[in-house]
């Protein structure tokens, strides 16, 4: 059913993509939202136009409360976003390292290794056997170390991308864990303060922290760690505060 839908190949003497007519079936422009044989409109949205005529199916319905509910939260939403993995960089270098390191120990033999120094070491402890044999144990060793290294890599980097941000006009939420999934949330009149930290690097990468200060007793500082877009944040957040404690005629006194 969904091939009646898709653009189909160029006539050859044309050089546009075409579609099909729901309506007569004859080959028209993709672009077009009326058909030039039968004359009739297709409707701006291509997709209802398909629901129209039983070509795809349709789009869950919402009632008319949980359609003004999902409104509301898409234009309430200010900010969201997720951690970089940016920033488990020392982390990246390090895994980096090892394997690297562990790569060069499986691919170089020992047996080449043990020529270099069979001067120091007598010609008939030198056994062919026992050398094979310790080379595959290191091959083990080193294909097992990279296996585990890339796992707990790959661990840190789904637990840290499982971190998600939110920031409305009354308050701050995040979510974080993989299994056992847990949301908080800081009330925006509770924030007293804000900063920004950004290295150098960081800032050519585009990521920072903003780091808060709230009267939160669960949280009384809080990251948003290397996150991307961090001076619109930063900027978000200070303008949602100010407006907060406005609203609520809140004071803060050092």
């Amino acid at each position: 059913m969904l091939k009646q839908v898709n653009s189909i190949p160029p006539t050859p003497r044309s050089r546009h993509r075409t579609k099909s007519c729901p309506f007569c079936a004859e080959a028209i422009r993709y672009e077009a939202v009326k058909c030039r044989y039968c004359g009739e409109f297709l409707y701006g949205d291509r997709r209802e136009t398909a629901v129209k005529f039983g070509l795809l199916p349709p789009e869950p319905e919402m009632d008319e409360g949980e359609q003004d509910e999902f409104e509301e939260e898409q234009d309430d939403l200010l900010w969201c976003g997720r951690p970089s993995v940016l920033a488990l960089g020392r982390t990246l270098i390090a895994t980096t390292l090892l394997i690297g390191v562990c790569w060069a120990v499986f691919k170089y033999p020992v047996t080449a290794l043990v020529a270099y120094v069979d001067a120091l070491i007598p010609p008939a402890t030198l056994e062919t056997e026992m050398l094979v044999r310790v080379e595959g144990w290191l091959d083990l060793g080193a294909l097992v170390l990279m296996g585990l290294a890339a796992l707990v890599l790959l661990c840190r980097i789904v637990a840290l991308k499982s971190i998600y941000y939110e920031v409305t006009p009354d308050r701050i939420e995040w979510s974080r864990g993989i299994f056992d999934r847990q949301v908080d949330n800081i009330d925006m009149f509770r924030v007293i303060d804000l900063k920004l930290r950004r290295s150098l690097l960081e800032a050519i990468l585009g990521i920072g922290t903003v780091t808060l200060t709230t009267k939160d007793d669960s949280e009384p500082h809080f990251d948003f760690v290397k996150v991307g877009g961090c001076r619109d944040l930063y900027n978000v957040i200070k303008e949602a505060g100010l407006e907060a404690d406005k609203i609520r005629n809140v004071i803060h006194m050092e």
